[in-house]
Order: structure tokens, then C-alpha cells, then sequence
């Protein structure tokens, strides 16, 4: 190692002359660092080199190619930043940096003022991170360019008694080794102010401060303050080594020469490109990132960056899916038996992506029972419109959502039950006169009218021709020639037959029962058909013959409907057994149990009927007494 390292330092005085060496470095580009939170869209952070060490600034996105798992990606965005270094300066005092010249003036104090100035020029930003460290530790930590300037001024070492070593170097990379940086990407550079080292196990040391600070990637600048004849110790050869292992600069300071402007040492460190590029991973797990730079004759790629990915398909979910929709004929038009309602219905959804990585959405789709009904391939993806015209029978179905994002990840949900109810409209003589209800009024009325106007018509016909033959009657009746001769009368009469008024028919003999159930029409009044008697045993009504006792034959009924018992009071009570379309008392849905009155009005499903018992209460006579004004 120190043979290769010797080789170096002699190629290095023959090439600089042993006062002024710059590091010759390779031209490189390096990932700092990978940004993902923000996927599909990827930032990474990237220093790009020329062969002389500097920034390659003035980068074009087209100069940049992204290499994800090898695989060239355009870059859609690259920017070149501004950023604040990290520098300590580090100072090793010695009896030779107290030498003064012929105005009084040491070579430690002119190296202050050089640096003092340069502090004074500095820009607010970007933010610099400055440390100073002595001999003895710390001086100052991460301060501003003013704050750094004030203790760099203060600090007057006692550089005549002190003996030099490298305790100050060791010190400023412990600080840069145990600090993170305030910005991401920030480089960080070492000045380390000294004079020649006393003794070979200082060199020993210095190769070993080397090898660290190469790790790290500190660049270690070094100013040489001393005589000239120390220009050539073996420790100057073993500092430019550290200056040019490390990607510094070394300088050799007697006292007349020109310092170099320390700006000339970070400027480029202070630059710093983020590129974007959209990600075509659809896999978690460890990925691997690289960049290609073909910028201005260089032709480089980065050592792949690792970094690790949260990858999951998005997760779609029902929003307040229904549980139940009830089809059935219009509220206005309640015999259509081609429209039912509704006709669709509005199913809203929720997407969640669990990776934490929101992305573009490309198609969602509705799935009733595993079987694709519509589907959305552009925004808004939060809303479908379910067509139910289709279902003409009641059912149960499974509603499902499937989304695939622009990933080409895909996700079903978990399957959502639905009931959906078809009441279908009356049908038959009733329906039929409940439909043309309208047109059946208009016509019998006009044939009302027409059978009155007739009536009235032959009426006054024959009331004329009576009148003239009472009138031809009355005058022969005065003529005894024309009298009629008077019959006789038999001796027996004819039974008188009584005959039944029009329109009276003999009513159904009641059983013994305690109350009725008495079916009314569309008019209100009692309909054609037995009564339904109610008797101390319970009675349930519906459809189903197997599961009821008394069957009503409607579509709207449903197949165990309702239950009607008696309590131990003798009351009658009425109960639903969670009918689609329910049951009422007066217009009021029964909610569990209800007591029936005499004259209740009760709808079951379509089907109206009265309640009256056997024996109905009396009417209270009201009396009404008139006061005396």
C-alpha cells in the first residue's frame, strides 16, 4: 500500500511542482438518492462529475436515461439544484505558522484573513453547514458563514508551544461521520490548515485518516502552512497524497505566495440534479435504480441504487350498498303492468390503495352474480348506473366491483347480498276495471243519460196518449149506449205472490264468530266474496297453502303475510310477518302488534278489507241543550 501510495506522491511532484496539486479524478455519476413515496412517480437524487472534478451543470432531461431493473425509462422532469456543504475547517497549529513577516504579520493570521473574506462574501443561499475544530475538539457546529467567520477571528491558537499533529483532522471527520445532513445530497469538504508533521508514526496515521475519509466521501483540502524547505518533507508527500486520494486540493503556503480562494473548493459541491420518471414496476420488493448520462462528449452510467417497494392492487369497496330494492308499478298508475320502477338503480363505490402509493385508475366494472353488468373505462370512476329493466322476477343476487389500475394491478371485491322484490300488478276483472276506471264512468254515464233521455222521451209519449184516452173514456162513460156490461166476479181470488225488491239479494248466514273481515272494492263498499270470520283461534293469512290458513290470491301478498289472534281481553290483534308490501290499519304500517276496532280499514298487500265484530258497540246519543239567551 504505502508503495503504490509513494508512486502517486512522486508522479504528483513531477506533475505540480510541489506547491499547488489539484486531485485528477475520472468522470462518474452517482445516485444520492431514491425517492418513492410519490409512486407511480419516482424522484432520485444525482451528482454528475467531468474528469476534472467539477459539477456537469446545464443537464437536459434528454441527457438522462433511467435504468429501473435495467430497463431504459425516459426521464420526464430533471432539475438542477442549489444546496448548502457541509465544511470544517480544521486547524493543526505549529511553531511555523507563527512566523511572521516584515509588517508583523504571521502566515496563520493571513490564512485567517483569506478565509475571513470569503466568509463575509457568502449569500444567505443557499445555507452552508460550517464547523470549526482545533487541537482540542470542536470549536463551533453547523453554523452560518457570519456566526463561523466571528469564532474563526476569535480563535488565536497558541501556535509558537503547540506541537502539530493530526488530532484536529481525526476530530472534523467524527463530526462529519456522526451528523446527518440538513439537506439531502449535501457533500462535504474538509480544510485542513497545517504545518509539516514532525515524524514518521504521524504519516502512519495520516494513511490511515486517508482510507477513512475515502469511505466516507470527505474531500479533504489541504493549505501547507510552512517554510519552503518543508515543501519537499516526506510529510508534505504524504499530505498531497491525502489531498489527491480523497478528491482535494493541496496548496503549500511559505507566506508570499497567493492563497487560492477557498470558493474555489465547495462551489461544486453545491449542485445537485433530481430526475423523475414514471415507474413501470407492478411488483413489490427490492428494485434496483441506475442512470445513464449522455451529456457534452460523456458518456457514463451510475452504479445501480437500491431500494425497496410497497406494491399492492387498489382495493375497491360497495359504498352503502342497498339491501333490498322493491320494483312494483307506479304510485300514480298502480295497474301497469309494462312499467315497473325503478328502472335503475345508483350504486357508488370507494377505492383504497393499501401501499399508500394513489395512482390513475383504468377501468372499474359492476359484477351481479360473477357476471360483468357495465362498466367504466374513464373518469368518474365513483359512480355506475345499474339497469334493472331486465329483471322481470324477485331474486337474490351478489354484487360485486372489480378495479384495475394503470398498473394493470387488478382487485375484486367481496361479494355484497341483494334481494331484489317484483310486485306485480293486479290482473284479471278487477284490474281491468281499475285500469279504464276513467273511460268505464265516462261511458256509463253517457248511457245513463241516454237511457233517461229515452225514458223521459216515452214517458211524455204515453202520457199524452193517456190523457186523450181518459179523455175519450170519461166522455163515452156518459153514454149509456156504449156503457159496458159489468163481468162477474169468480169466486175464488188468486193468492197474492210477493215477489223480492229489485237489487235484494240474501246476504251469506254468519257463522259463530266474533268478528269479520269484510273485502271492500275501489268504491269503498263490501265486494263480492265470503267474509273471512274471525274465531278465538289464530288465523294467518297469505299465499302459501302449506304455511296459512286462510289463502288470498293477489301478487302483492306475500307468502306467510300476516297474523290475526285474539288476546285474553277478547281483543282482536293484528300482526305482520315482515311482508314486502306490508301491512296497514287506517293508512298506518303495523309495526308488531295492534289492537283492530270496529270499522278499521285494513289493507293486506293490494287487498282492503273492513274489520267489524259481531256484536258492534252503541252509538252515544248526544243530547244537545240549548241555553236560555
Amino acid at each position: 500500500m504505502r508503495k503504490v501510495i509513494f508512486a502517486i506522491l512522486l508522479t504528483t511532484m513531477l506533475l505540480g511542482g510541489g506547491f499547488h496539486v489539484r486531485a485528477q479524478e475520472t468522470a462518474r455519476a452517482e445516485i444520492i438518492k431514491v425517492d418513492a413515496n410519490a409512486f407511480p412517480t419516482i424522484t432520485a437524487f444525482l451528482d454528475v462529475y467531468t474528469p476534472d472534478g467539477k459539477f456537469a451543470t446545464a443537464m437536459e432531461a434528454a441527457s438522462l436515461t433511467a435504468l429501473e431493473d435495467g430497463n431504459p425509462i425516459p426521464v420526464t422532469e430533471l432539475v438542477e439544484k442549489n444546496i448548502g456543504a457541509q465544511i470544517v475547517v480544521a486547524v493543526n497549529p505549529g511553531p511555523a505558522m507563527d512566523t511572521r513577516d516584515t509588517l508583523g504579520i504571521s502566515r496563520y493570521e493571513r490564512a485567517v484573513e483569506s478565509l475571513r473574506v470569503w466568509a463575509e462574501s457568502r449569500p444567505l443561499e443557499p445555507q452552508d453547514e460550517m464547523s470549526l475544530v482545533s487541537t482540542t475538539g470542536p470549536i463551533l457546529i453547523n453554523a452560518t458563514a457570519s456566526e463561523w467567520r466571528n469564532s474563526l477571528v476569535s480563535y488565536q491558537p497558541d501556535a509558537r508551544a503547540a506541537v502539530p499533529s493530526l488530532q484536529s483532522l481525526s476530530f472534523a471527520l467524527d463530526l462529519l461521520e456522526g451528523q446527518e445532513s440538513a439537506q439531502v445530497g449535501m457533500k462535504r469538504s474538509i480544510l485542513f490548515l497545517t504545518p509539516h508533521l514532525p515524524d514518521q508514526a504521524t504519516v502512519t496515521e495520516l494513511e490511515n485518516l486517508t482510507e477513512r475519509a475515502s469511505l466516507l466521501g470527505v474531500r479533504v483540502n489541504i493549505w501547507l502552512i510552512d517554510a519552503d524547505s518543508y515543501f519537499v518533507h516526506f510529510s508534505a508527500n504524504s499530505l498531497k497524497s491525502l489531498a489527491l486520494l480523497t478528491g482535494g486540493d493541496y496548496f503549500a503556503y511559505s507566506g508570499i505566495e497567493t492563497l487560492p480562494e477557498p470558493e474555489t473548493y465547495f462551489s461544486h459541491l453545491r449542485h445537485l440534479y433530481t430526475f423523475q420518471y414514471q415507474s413501470q414496476l407492478a411488483s413489490g420488493g427490492s428494485h434496483n435504480l441506475a442512470a445513464r448520462v449522455n451529456f457534452s462528449g460523456l458518456d457514463l452510467t451510475s452504479a445501480p441504487y437500491s431500494f425497496t417497494l410497497d406494491i399492492q392492487p387498489p382495493n375497491p369497496m360497495l359504498l352503502s350498498p342497498p339491501s333490498q330494492i322493491v320494483r312494483q308499478a307506479p304510485d300514480d298508475d298502480p295497474y301497469n303492468t309494462e312499467l315497473l320502477l325503478p328502472n335503475e338503480e345508483i350504486i357508488e363505490i370507494l377505492i383504497e390503495f393499501p401501499d399508500g402509493h394513489p395512482r390513475d385508475i383504468k377501468r372499474v366494472a359492476l359484477f351481479v352474480d360473477d357476471e360483468k353488468v357495465t362498466e367504466i373505462t374513464s373518469p368518474p370512476f365513483e359512480k355506475f348506473t345499474w339497469d334493472l329493466s331486465e329483471y322481470l322476477v324477485s331474486g337474490e343476487h351478489s354484487l360485486q366491483v372489480e378495479v384495475e389500475d394503470s398498473l394493470g394491478l387488478s382487485k375484486m371485491s367481496v361479494g355484497v347480498p341483494l334481494t331484489l322484490t317484483l310486485v306485480q300488478p293486479p290482473t284479471g276483472i278487477l284490474a281491468f276495471f281499475g285500469r279504464n276506471s276513467a273511460a268505464l264512468t265516462i261511458g256509463v254515464v253517457a248511457i245513463t243519460g241516454l237511457i233517461l233521455a229515452g225514458i223521459l222521451l216515452i214517458g211524455g209519449r204515453r202520457g199524452l196518449k193517456r190523457f186523450t184516452t181518459r179523455r175519450e173514456v170519461k166522455a163515452a162513460s156518459h153514454d149509456p149506449v156504449s156503457q159496458p156490461i159489468p163481468a162477474m166476479k169468480t169466486a175464488q181470488r188468486k193468492k197474492r205472490r210477493i215477489l223480492p225488491l229489485p237489487g235484494r239479494t240474501q246476504g251469506p248466514k254468519r257463522g259463530k264468530a266474533s268478528a269479520y273481515l269484510t273485502r271492500l272494492n275501489g268504491n269503498g263498499k263490501s265486494a263480492t266474496g265470503e267474509e273471512i270470520p274471525l274465531t278465538n283461534q289464530k288465523i294467518t293469512l297469505g299465499t302459501d297453502p302449506v304455511k296459512v290458513a286462510f289463502v288470498l290470491d293477489d301478487p302483492s301478498i306475500s307468502p306467510r303475510h300476516a297474523t290475526l289472534d285474539q288476546n285474553e281481553d277478547g281483543d282482536i290483534l293484528i300482526s305482520d310477518h315482515d311482508s314486502v308490501a306490508g301491512t296497514w290499519v287506517n293508512f298506518e304500517k303495523v309495526e308488531g302488534e295492534r289492537i283492530l276496532a270496529h270499522g278499521d280499514i285494513i289493507h293486506i298487500g293490494l287487498l282492503r278489507y273492513q274489520f267489524s265484530v259481531a256484536k258492534p258497540p252503541k252509538k252515544n246519543k248526544t243530547n244537545i241543550e240549548v241555553l236560555p239567551l
